[in-house]
């Protein structure tokens, strides 16, 4: 085996074992979180006019933003008060 050939396999090698990491550990809280529906059962206190969000349960703000878990391109999104920072409901991108 020629030396490039070694170090293209260590740097695929490398590259799966990061990415694998990242899933593992980035955000493994968003299974957890109830989805939009789940949410607004437990608390429908926070239903708003918009059918894709709601408002914080614990501050009362209308202030949630979605962003993805780990950056462009991820389809989990996770919904978090802009006012308190609490994480609310998590939601799936349509791709």
């Amino acid at each position: 085996m020629q030396l490039s050939e070694l170090f293209l396999t260590l740097a695929g090698l490398a590259t799966a074992g990061i990415i694998l990491w990242n899933r593992s550990t980035g955000q493994p809280d968003w299974e957890a979180l109830p989805t939009l529906l789940e949410y607004l059962r437990l608390h429908p206190e926070c239903v708003t006019d918009d059918d894709e969000n709601a408002r914080c349960y614990a501050c009362g703000s209308d202030k949630v933003l979605f962003h993805p878990l780990t950056g462009t391109g991820d389809y989990r999104l996770r919904h978090t008060c802009l006012s308190c920072g609490k994480a609310l409901f998590r939601s799936s991108a349509i791709l």
